[in-house]
Formats: C-alpha cells, structure tokens, sequence
C-alpha cells in the first residue's frame, strides 16, 4: 500500500539583515500541517478579540499596551504540537560576502534561506512555502531558492515535492505574522535588545517557556517545536 503523502505550509520571515547596527540576523520559519490551517486561524482570530487586539502582529511594534496578548499568543503557540518553528541565527560580521557571494547581499541572504529550510522538507511530504514580501526583494531570487529547494529535494528526498513558494503580503496573512513575531523575538534576545523593555519582559517569558537561558548554541534537528540553527561555517 502506497504510503499517504501528508502536505504542510511553511511561513518564513527574517529580521535585523539590512540593519547595520545589529551583528546577527535571523531567518524563521513557521510550519504547521495544511490540514489544520483553518482551525488554527480561528484560534487565532479568537485570541485576538479575546484581547481586543485589532492591529497587524510585528516584532517591531510590541507594546505593553497589549502585554497580555503577546504572552497569550505564545502560550497558544507551545501549547500546540501542530505549530513548529525553526530559525538559523547568521553572525552578519563573520560573512565574506566578496569572496563566497560575489559580493551579492542578497544571494548571502537566500543561500540562508536554503540551508535554514532543507532541513524541514521530509520524504513523503508536500510544501508550500510563504515568504513575505519585501519591497526591495529581487523576484528572480525566490524562484532560484525555489529551484535550489527543488534539486536538493530530487538529490536527497523521496516523494517529496514543493507545491508552490511565492512572496505575500504580511498583512494579508496570519501566520506570516506569527512568523515575523517569533522571527523578531528571536533577533532581539540573540542582538542583547535593551534591558527592562516590553520586548526584554517578552524574551524573557519566551526563554521560560522554552527552557533555554540562551539561544548561541543549535537545537537538535530532533527538536521540532523550536529548532535554533546557529550558522558557524567557515565558507561564509
């Protein structure tokens, strides 16, 4: 009996890779089963008027003035087996772009992309993959990291496959909004974001919720609810 093909959506955002005052950046990606897309949305949605949340969930706009809300959101979010994340942390200082990446900060940045992503595509699985979209992003860049994902998949993977990997509108979406909210909390707790702030108090109820007093060293790939790459290569 052929073995059922189960299908996931990925949603992948990134913070702190054009802001030079920040040594590390970071690339997320949130995953969760296509199946379970709508329920969770619901869930959501409900936690969101539950506390009167009536904005677009970012990073960059935390406020205590809706305290409650982020740490509801994340109690939501390691209460479900459903929603995974996994990130790569890149030391911005340690890259040659000249030498490894034809001086191109853009092909650095999507070669990221792929080494953070080949690791979530599964034999016997299908993808679709949600990138947000960046006013200064070259187009023709996805659709290479598309056909990188794509060759690495035909060299290494079976029965796997990426049904689609388009750039959207965070505001259109509320998992890219999850994603760029964890993807940002993470970007402020490894950049030693300022102490006794509201996105402080959010990461240090993160690391109580994760377990971890820091976040410099890489997860297990068998740690699934929240995988921390952190890229110490030497051809960078």
């Amino acid at each position: 009996m052929d073995r059922a093909i189960e299908v996931f959506n990925i949603y992948s955002d990134e913070t702190r890779v054009e802001n030079p005052e920040a040594q590390k950046m970071v690339i997320g990606a949130l995953i969760i089963p296509r199946r379970k897309r709508d329920i969770l949305a619901e869930d959501i949605e409900g936690l969101r008027a539950q506390y009167n949340f009536n904005y677009e969930l970012k990073w960059t706009k935390t406020s205590g003035q809706h305290l409650a809300f982020y740490k509801a959101l994340l109690d939501y979010f390691f209460s479900k087996e459903t929603l995974n994340f996994r990130c790569i942390i890149v030391d911005k200082s340690s890259l040659d772009y000249g030498k490894y990446h034809n001086d191109d900060k853009e092909l650095a940045f999507f070669k990221f992309y792929y080494f953070m992503l080949k690791q979530k595509l599964l034999d016997f699985k299908r993808y679709y993959i949600f990138l947000d979209k960046k006013p200064t992003r070259d187009k023709n860049m996805a659709r290479a990291l598309h056909s990188y994902l794509e060759s690495y998949i035909l060299l290494h993977k079976k029965q796997c496959s990426i049904a689609h990997l388009q750039a959207y509108h965070s505001h259109e979406n509320l998992f890219l909004q999850l994603a760029d909210y964890l993807t940002g909390l993470v970007g402020y707790a490894v950049n030693s974001g300022k102490q006794g702030s509201v996105k402080s108090e959010m990461v240090k109820y993160f690391k109580e919720k994760i377990g971890r007093v820091e976040l410099s060293k890489s997860s297990p790939l068998s740690e699934e609810k929240f995988n921390v790459f952190v890229w110490k290569g030497n051809d960078a």
